[in-house]
C-alpha cells in the first residue's frame, strides 16, 4: 500500500480531551468565552492534535503496524476551528534500504480548506510473535498500476506519442474515443483514473490558436479566459495530480512553442503566443513546488510540426518553414514523438526546471 486515507470527525470535546492529556490548557483552545475574544470566535484545536493524527497515519497505515518513526515535520497552513470533519490524506513518496519517507495532507473533508502539510521519515520493526491482528483501517485507497498520462491524444502529436509508448501510455480526450479515458475537467480526470498512479504526464492538448489582433477583439475577457486562463490552470491542475498521484520521480512535460519567440509567426496568434510564452516560467516555479513531492517539470518547445493546425499549411508556407532548417525538412508528428520519449527516459533530476527547444537549429 502506498496511498491510504481516513477521516475524523473533531468538536470542541476534542480540544478537551486532548488538554486532559497533553496539559495544554490554553484558553485559545479550552475556554470558549476567551476564544470568542478572538479573531477565531470559537475555540482552536491544539496544533499538536495534528501531529497525533499523522502518527496515526504512520502506525495504522502508511507503512503500518511494523513503522518505527524517525523524524516528523509539520506545517500549520490554517487554524482548525471545530467542530469539522478532517480527511488526513497520505502517500509514500520513496522507501529504501529500509528508510521510507511520507507526505501527509490534512484537509477539510466538506470543504477541501487545506489545514496541515506534514512529513515523516520512518523505518520498519520485527516482532517474534506475528500472529498479533492489528485493526483494519477504513477508506484505504491502494494502487496496482501506473501509467503515462497523455491529454490531447485525439491530436497529431498526442496520437504519435501513444502510438510509440504502447500499453505504457493512457490517453485523455474531451471526447469520447475507444480505449482512451474522456475527462473535461481535472476533477473528472481524478475519476477516470481509478486508483492508477503516474508516471508521467505528458500535456499535448490545447485551445485552437486565435486569429485577432488583441486590439480588435470584441469580448477580451472571454477570449482571454478560453486561450490564456483554461490552458493554464489545466497546467496547474496537472501539476497537482501528480503531486497527489505521481510514482517517485515522475516528470510533467509541458509542450511549449517557438511561437512564443520574439519574430516568429509575426504574433498573428496574439493569444496562442501569449499563453505558449507562459511554459517556460510556469515549469521553473513548478520545479520548485513538484520537488517537494520528488518530481520533476519541465518544457519542451518545438518549431512547426506537419501535423494538428499546421496540417492546413499551404505549399508554399511548408517550402518556407522547410527552409528556415538546417535539414531542409519539416519534422513529422512521429519526430516529435520520439523525442518526447526521449525526453521522457532520461531519469535525472538535474533536467527539471528546464525547457529544452527543439526545433532542429530552424531559425527565426
Amino acid at each position: 500500500m502506498t496511498e491510504a486515507s481516513f477521516d475524523v470527525d473533531v468538536t470542541a470535546e476534542s480540544a478537551l480531551a486532548f488538554a486532559g492529556v497533553s496539559g495544554d490548557w490554553n484558553p485559545l483552545h479550552t475556554d470558549a468565552a476567551h476564544a470568542a475574544r478572538t479573531a477565531y470566535r470559537r475555540p482552536v484545536l491544539h496544533g499538536a492534535f495534528s501531529a497525533g493524527l499523522v502518527s496515526r497515519m504512520a502506525g495504522m497505515y502508511l507503512p503500518g503496524r511494523d513503522c518505527l518513526l524517525h523524524a516528523l515535520d509539520l506545517k500549520f497552513v490554517a487554524p482548525i476551528v471545530p467542530p469539522a470533519t478532517l480527511r488526513v490524506s497520505g502517500h509514500i513518496t520513496s522507501e529504501r534500504h529500509g528508510i521510507g519517507h511520507v507526505k501527509v495532507a490534512i484537509t477539510d473533508a466538506a470543504t477541501g480548506t487545506h489545514y496541515v502539510t506534514a512529513s515523516y521519515q520512518f523505518g520498519r520493526h520485527q516482532a517474534d510473535d506475528a500472529t498479533t491482528s492489528a485493526p483494519t483501517p477504513a477508506r484505504v485507497e491502494t494502487t496496482d498500476e501506473s501509467t503515462i498520462l497523455v491529454t490531447g491524444a485525439s491530436g497529431g502529436l498526442g496520437r504519435a506519442l501513444i502510438a510509440r509508448l504502447g500499453s505504457r501510455a493512457t490517453g485523455v480526450t474531451r471526447t469520447p474515443i475507444e480505449g482512451m479515458l474522456t475527462a473535461a475537467s481535472i476533477d473528472e480526470l481524478r475519476a477516470a483514473l481509478g486508483t492508477r498512479r503516474l508516471d508521467a504526464i505528458v500535456h499535448c492538448a490545447w485551445p485552437s490558436p486565435d486569429n485577432q489582433r488583441l486590439v480588435a477583439l470584441g469580448d477580451p475577457s472571454g477570449a482571454v479566459a478560453h486561450h490564456v486562463s483554461e490552458p493554464l490552470s489545466q497546467m496547474i491542475g496537472l501539476a497537482q495530480l501528480l503531486a497527489e498521484r505521481g510514482t517517485a520521480n515522475a516528470p510533467l512535460l509541458l509542450i511549449g512553442s517557438t511561437a512564443a519567440m520574439p519574430g516568429r509567426h509575426n504574433y498573428r496568434m496574439p493569444l496562442y503566443t501569449l499563453s505558449k510564452s507562459l511554459v517556460p516560467e510556469l515549469v521553473r516555479i513548478l520545479a520548485v513546488e513538484l520537488a517537494a513531492t520528488s518530481h520533476r517539470a519541465m518544457g519542451v518547445v518545438f518549431d512547426v510540426i506537419e501535423t494538428g493546425m499546421n496540417q492546413r499549411l499551404s505549399a508554399s508556407a511548408r517550402i518556407a518553414h522547410a527552409n528556415r532548417a538546417p535539414s531542409g525538412q519539416l519534422p513529422s508528428a512521429d519526430d516529435a514523438a520520439a523525442q518526447l520519449e526521449w525526453m521522457l527516459a532520461g531519469p535525472g533530476w538535474l533536467a527539471s526546471g528546464a525547457t529544452v527547444t527543439l526545433s532542429g537549429g530552424a531559425l527565426p
